[in-house]
């Protein structure tokens, strides 16, 4: 198997945290995470794509929408080959203070949640998606005016096509998880992905999944390749970045708004994670 020319933690960082590539695939693609989400359309060939232990084809017209931390991976026949679209899209496009981080946000949330990440797509809706994304790709590989707001408007295009026909599709035929069956760890995740703005604990988390503080630890770690505190803080300090970058509020504020309860540690963890000051960012971004 051979791996994904993957972006790394800096490139999703500053100004334009978004990568948009090709790739033809003649081997698999062993499991791995991501802090980012990625999105992936096959547009020619098929395999096989595991994503969080299940299995399903995916060829020409298939979409796939994956929320940080899921494990996935793609398995290929000898002789094929898979030629798809790869998007990412740094956790920091999400905390803007503009109207297409909101709408980034919701989207991804809406068509992210819904259990299966992969979406075989109709005739019709392939047709119109293709188009678009080809649009994508030209506008992250020119160097033409207003070309970074261009991808952005053709991605939000795609992405309410894909909501209008495919996410609350399959929203309404979600089957509902009473609220007192023991947690998945994968709800857990996505739980935390949506509150940790809050003050959260693996007691709280403990409490409200109807799960043992040991076991969700070990889970968290087994699942997501991360700590539980290390997913808390990277996505806190996402959203810091952002802040810092596209708002003229004080450092302090921030801090307390991305979910730290000390300014101190703050900045510590800011330190540790991007070698720089939250101030030495915001002059740099």
């Amino acid at each position: 198997m051979i791996p994904f020319n993957l972006p790394g933690d800096q490139e999703l960082h500053g100004s334009f945290p978004f990568t948009f590539k090709i790739h033809k695939l003649t081997a698999g693609v062993p499991p791995h995470t991501h802090n980012f989400i990625e999105y992936t359309y096959v547009f020619y060939g098929k395999g096989i794509e595991i994503v969080n232990g299940t299995e399903r084809p995916i060829q020409a017209g298939t979409f796939t929408l994956l929320l940080p931390h899921q494990v996935h991976q793609i398995r290929i026949d000898p002789g094929e080959e898979l030629h798809l679209y790869i998007g990412a899209i740094g956790l920091q496009a999400l905390f803007g203070s503009d109207d297409s981080a909101a709408a980034l946000n919701a989207l991804l949330l809406q068509g992210g949640t819904q259990g299966d990440p992969s979406y075989p797509l109709e005739d019709k809706l392939s047709a119109a998606l293709l188009p678009i994304f080809a649009a994508m790709h030209e506008e992250m590989r020119s160097a033409h005016s207003w070309n970074q707001l261009m991808f952005k408007t053709k991605l939000i295009e795609a992405l309410i096509l894909l909501d209008r026909h495919c996410f609350r599709v399959k929203e309404l035929e979600a089957p509902r998880t009473p609220i007192h069956k023991k947690g998945k760890i994968a709800d857990i995740i996505l739980y935390v992905y949506q509150n940790y703005r809050e003050d959260i604990k693996l007691v709280t988390l403990a409490e409200r999944f109807y799960l043992s503080v040991p076991h969700i630890s070990a889970s968290f770690k087994q699942y997501s390749g991360d700590h539980f505190h290390n997913f808390l803080e990277k996505i806190r300090i996402s959203h810091a970045c952002s802040l810092l970058a596209s708002s003229n509020e004080s450092v302090t504020s921030i801090c307390f708004e991305v979910g730290f309860t000390s300014y101190s540690t703050f900045c510590r963890v800011f330190q540790e994670r991007l070698h720089m000051s939250p101030t030495a960012y915001r002059k740099l971004y």
